[in-house]
């Protein structure tokens, strides 16, 4: 055997060489969370079975409470329970909104068009630079919405008010005899487009990564079969897509549970601000925490049984 053989077989595979490169994309996020989110975590959980009591300049002290924290948070608190099942409603929402117009936009930005370089610029700028832009704009339009209406005399704003009523998206449903929860869910969609547009914006840059990492070569080869665009999306596209759909339906629970503007999160934060509360507070982040846990896990193993892994020798 020569000695470029030997290297060759003293070399690692491509499986190791992935897997290398998989550890080295994962040591800066456990130095990071051992070295400095590990000891506020345990800190946290620490916190939410005790009642803390701050001592000024000496500190605080703890006074172990068990789980009384945690029964004050499900069984005594008005809110939580509440808010807690309104982020799992709006979690759920989100996610085929999020995914079908991310990946509607992926797709028509990885076609071949003129002027498809500008036109990936126009749309991700806003997306990438100036977070928030669309919620922005969202509540400017709400805030001309009603000086319009308060500038407006009667007879304008009865005259607005017909052609809303004309194009009422939900009559137009009942006609075509759509279901009502069919109806309504389309119609808040259509309400909330700009906070679609705002939360897709990483999920679009993913769902266009993993459409240009597809060959080209199963789409000629599908070409000389005569297969139509529909088919190859369906039967190529969407299949070698699938792992992708898994990442971003991640994404989307992580980054809707986590909103800024999310319910559970103003409560959780304003408890906080208060010393007293400080056991309390963390007690309702870890229980949010496993819940957040919990639906990933179920959603995640629901939507695996559909993905399609590419075998690679």
């Amino acid at each position: 055997m020569s000695k470029e053989n030997k290297k060759i077989r003293k070399g690692l595979s491509y499986t190791n060489r992935r897997k290398l490169s998989y550890a080295i994309f994962l040591v800066p996020f456990l130095a990071g969370f051992f070295l400095l989110f590990l000891g506020i975590y345990y800190n946290s959980l620490k916190f939410s079975f005790n009642v803390l009591e701050m001592k000024g300049a000496e500190g605080y002290t703890l006074s172990f409470a068990g789980l009384d924290n945690y029964k004050f948070a499900l069984f005594t608190d008005p809110d939580f329970v509440t808010n807690i099942r309104a982020s799992v409603m709006t979690m759920l929402t989100n996610i085929p909104l999020a995914i079908l117009y991310s990946l509607m936009i992926a797709v028509i930005l990885n076609s071949k068009f003129k002027g498809r370089t500008v036109f990936r610029a126009i749309y991700f700028i806003p997306v990438i630079l100036a977070t928030g832009f669309m919620a922005k704009a969202d509540s400017l339009s709400a805030i001309f919405s009603q000086q319009w209406n308060s500038m407006a005399g009667t007879e304008q704003a009865s005259v607005a008010n017909g052609l809303i009523d004309s194009m009422d998206l939900r009559s137009f449903f009942m006609n075509l005899s759509f279901s009502p929860q069919l109806s309504g869910y389309v119609i808040g969609a259509v309400d909330q487009i700009f906070n679609i547009v705002n939360i897709s914006g990483v999920q679009m840059l993913i769902f266009l990564a993993g459409l240009q990492s597809i060959s080209p070569s199963i789409y000629e080869a599908a070409d000389i079969d005569g297969c139509s665009a529909w088919e190859k999306f369906w039967l190529i596209t969407f299949p070698m897509i699938s792992p992708i759909i898994v990442v971003n339906v991640i994404y989307t629970i992580i980054d809707s549970f986590t909103d800024s503007e999310n319910a559970i999160m103003t409560q959780i934060r304003e408890q906080s601000f208060r010393s007293s509360s400080m056991g309390i507070a963390s007690a309702m982040a870890w229980f949010y925490f496993a819940v957040i846990a919990v639906c990933i896990i179920i959603i995640t193993l629901i939507i695996s049984r559909y993905v399609y892994y590419q075998q690679r020798d």
